[in-house]
């Protein structure tokens, strides 16, 4: 099950908007002025179905995306899309400012999901950004001009003024995408060493599509045209762990989510991770994780 703004109550919000001088606006739209993370905040892996702009206004925080690692410092942006399972491992005094917006929100300003979202969860593409000192001052001058809408009388264009301004910061945020992009992309290391990277990206592409349903290293060998020896080599000694471990680490994430974050029972989500029985996906994840998933649940 993923979670969309009302993953939280209609009261949470408001209280949260109330304490960071925020914005909750029909049910689509949630912003925050400063936002102190706190512990408890994302500890557990989570899917939620929003779009996601955070800004490090001060200190920092390490954030896992998809199995992935980053580190967002002061003045570093960082985007969510509903395609990623999320865990803050970790924070330093860390203040953000943070813009959530549902799906619905979006379609009615006429953003481009796939076109500006989709490549962003290509793992070749990292979803944290250095922001050049005038990319924050225009966000923070966008960010209390919505503020400032926000307040006017119900009778006026406040929706559609909105909309426009929303608009213009996710276009601001593609901008600094397509910029890092390109220059990740110089950087790539020619010859050899860039087409493992490549063939890794590709296998964790792979991965993220069929995890569910597949847990096999010949499935994946055979979607990249190689065989499993070879796709095992390349992945090891890419990565430092095997195709069996990441398939693992994959399988455990999306089955600590849906535990956490969803009203399915074990059996429902042993069916939907493809496991033979509920017994054996039982007994897999507590191999894996050293405590059963009623007891993960319960945590």
């Amino acid at each position: 099950m993923l979670h969309t703004l009302d993953h939280f109550s209609e009261k949470e919000l408001l209280e949260f908007t109330t304490q960071f001088k925020g914005i909750f606006f029909n049910n689509q739209l949630f912003i925050t002025e400063e936002l102190e993370l706190i512990d408890g905040f994302f500890i557990y892996p989570v899917r939620m179905d929003i779009y996601m702009l955070m800004i490090c206004i001060q200190g920092s925080f390490q954030v896992s995306v998809n199995l992935r690692d980053f580190t967002v410092k002061e003045g570093m942006a960082m985007v969510y899309a509903p395609d990623y399972i999320l865990q803050i491992r970790q924070h330093h005094n860390a203040v953000i400012k943070a813009v959530a917006i549902t799906g619905s929100f979006l379609n009615e300003i006429r953003v481009d999901l796939n076109k500006i979202f989709t490549p962003l969860i290509n793992c070749n593409e990292k979803p944290t950004w250095q922001l050049t000192e005038n990319e924050l001052k225009i966000i923070d001058n966008y960010l209390r001009l919505i503020h400032s809408v926000f307040i006017l009388p119900e009778e006026t264009y406040k929706k559609e003024m909105i909309r426009g301004l929303i608009s213009s910061v996710i276009y601001l945020f593609a901008d600094v995408w397509q910029r890092e992009s390109k220059t990740a992309k110089n950087k790539e290391a020619p010859g050899a060493g860039g087409r493992t990277a490549r063939h890794f990206a590709r296998f964790m592409e792979l991965l993220h599509q069929y995890h569910c349903t597949e847990h096999n290293v010949g499935f994946y060998a055979d979607q990249m045209c190689v065989t499993p020896k070879y796709l095992s080599s390349l992945i090891k000694n890419h990565s430092g762990k095997s195709v069996v471990g990441w398939i693992d680490e994959y399988l455990v994430l999306e089955a600590k989510n849906l535990l956490k974050f969803s009203d399915k029972s074990i059996k429902e989500i042993s069916n939907e991770l493809s496991f033979s029985d509920p017994s054996f996906f039982c007994k897999y994840f507590k191999k894996q994780t050293g405590m059963t998933p009623t007891e993960y649940k319960k945590m």
